[in-house]
């Protein structure tokens, strides 16, 4: 008696081909390939372009060699100020729920812009409690308001004291 594995024994070159079914990989193709491609359209990449630190070759002064002040937008936990140096131009405090004016902002963005020797360049500068998503939106109402250099910075709650 002979063991073997197969029933016949015909050697591997007369066996007859046998068909493949690749119906369920073509359907697992057909439900992820889609599924794929939508899930692509809801990723986005946003970039936001900033200088640190601003660059101070251009706001030097010709004699003195000191730089030129700019206009900074000042955020802190109780209110919006717009300075030029240690000059506090404007200034909107924040409301009881604790939202920041960014549509009175930019009313008066507009106008100290034109009033600005540098009407193109801005600095937002942000104290430690503020959250890092309202230094964000003071950049892009900086942006609508015209500025498109814009840099981004610290603000020390006591500058003589360095903290």
């Amino acid at each position: 008696m002979k063991l073997s594995l197969f029933r016949s024994s015909r050697p591997p070159s007369e066996m007859v081909d046998a068909d493949v079914d690749v119906t369920p990989v073509m359907n697992v193709f057909v439900i992820l390939i889609p599924f794929l491609v939508s899930m692509a359209v809801f990723t986005h990449v946003s970039i936001i372009e900033f200088s640190v630190p601003p660059d101070m070759g251009q706001g030097t002064g010709d004699t003195s060699g000191k730089p030129k002040l700019k206009l900074t937008l000042l955020l802190t936990e109780s209110f919006l100020g717009i300075t030029e140096g240690e000059n506090l131009l404007d200034s909107l405090p924040v409301l009881d729920n604790g939202i920041y004016q960014f549509d009175s902002l930019s009313a008066r963005l507009s106008v100290r812009r034109s009033q600005s020797e540098f009407p193109d360049e801005i600095i937002v500068a942000s104290r430690d409690g503020v959250p890092f998503k309202y230094a964000v939106k003071a950049m892009d109402v900086s942006r609508e308001c015209g500025f498109s250099k814009i840099g981004i910075s610290g603000a020390t709650a006591d500058p003589s004291k360095g903290r």
